[in-house]
């Protein structure tokens, strides 16, 4: 066997019998065990048939870690434990790879608390980088711990072959940046309270954590790209201050595409953006407005004249102003 074609082959072994050629993965220890073939007539090439069975090795053995059924600091396992790609059981803070940690110290009055990423050093040994709170601050900690995290999956993502688990990895890297770049884009007080009081918080679990991240995330990515999109101005007034990113088919409706689809969005004052959410306004594909008769009392006195035109309304916009009108708008309630 070509030891330098096919060099990484823990649990793996390789039998050519007669017309059987094929590779077998076999994993025979305590308290799991689990055995598979991967033949090259099926995978189509002998190279194709290794990487099946490493790629198989490897999702089975990220599970038992992730499950806690195996040790991923065990040294026997270590030089193919696979980069851990979903939250551990031990996980605390929503973050694949990154928590938060308190650790008492005998020489200081307070434990000390910091933010910590995990990694593999050259050698395979799985170690930990600490970003200490009271130095740093929350806010700061936290950011060089997930941009420490970034690079290394980088470096990882660099030295990996397979296809399948190259899409996996890069997946991770864009979760990874999309944090940073909600983290970087946190500026008021009160919206860097809710981050860091949501992901601190005792009584919720990783996996909850993680999925209200996720909304958040992906909410400040699609503000952000539908105020791009209309250059920081209300699509109506033209005004820059005060200006609101609206769904027009609302998050809770919309599946993820066009949660974050820019087209499913309008920069409005908030005037109209209030009014809008409620339903007393829409538009028509023309992009002029429609007024609700539960409005028309107060519309003048709001600086609504009926008049209003979005005049640079895309094609894109119909289909989630469509619903709009169909669901939320109430014309003649």
């Amino acid at each position: 066997m070509d030891t330098e074609e096919f060099p990484d082959r823990k649990y793996l072994k390789r039998l050519d019998r007669g017309n059987e050629h094929r590779w077998q993965f076999q994993f025979e220890r305590d308290p799991i065990k689990e055995s598979k073939n991967f033949s090259d007539s099926t995978y189509g090439s002998k190279a194709l048939s290794y990487q099946a069975a490493k790629d198989h090795r490897d999702k089975f053995l990220q599970s038992a870690f992730e499950l806690g059924i195996l040790d991923p600091d065990d040294p026997s396992l270590r030089y193919s434990i696979p980069l851990v790609l979903a939250l551990s059981p031990r996980n605390t803070s929503g973050i694949v790879g990154v928590s938060r940690e308190h650790r008492e110290r005998k020489d200081r009055k307070s434990p000390e608390i910091n933010w910590v990423t995990n990694y593999q050093d050259d050698a395979g040994k799985n170690k930990q980088k600490s970003f200490p709170i009271t130095r740093l601050g929350e806010k700061e900690a936290l950011y060089r711990a997930v941009t420490f995290r970034r690079d290394f999956v980088l470096r990882v993502a660099e030295k990996t072959a397979s296809t399948i688990k190259r899409e996996q990895i890069e997946k991770h890297l864009h979760e990874l940046n999309a944090l940073l770049e909600y983290i970087t884009a946190l500026q008021e007080d009160a919206d860097v309270f809710f981050f860091l009081g949501t992901i601190n918080n005792p009584l919720l679990s990783s996996t909850t954590k993680q999925e209200m991240l996720n909304v958040r995330i992906g909410q400040q990515r699609f503000r952000k790209l539908v105020l791009d999109m209309w250059r920081h101005k209300c699509a109506i007034t033209g005004a820059g201050q005060f200006i609101t990113a609206s769904h027009i088919k609302p998050w809770s409706a919309s599946d993820n595409s066009e949660r974050l689809d820019p087209f499913n969005g309008l920069a409005l004052s908030p005037v109209y953006d209030k009014a809008f959410d409620a339903g007393l306004i829409s538009f028509d594909d023309e992009g002029r407005i429609l007024i609700s008769k539960h409005l028309i009392q107060d519309a003048a006195l709001l600086g609504i004249t009926g008049d209003e035109r979005i005049r640079e309304l895309n094609f894109l916009h119909q289909k989630y102003l469509s619903y709009h009108r169909q669901f939320l708008f109430r014309p003649n309630e």
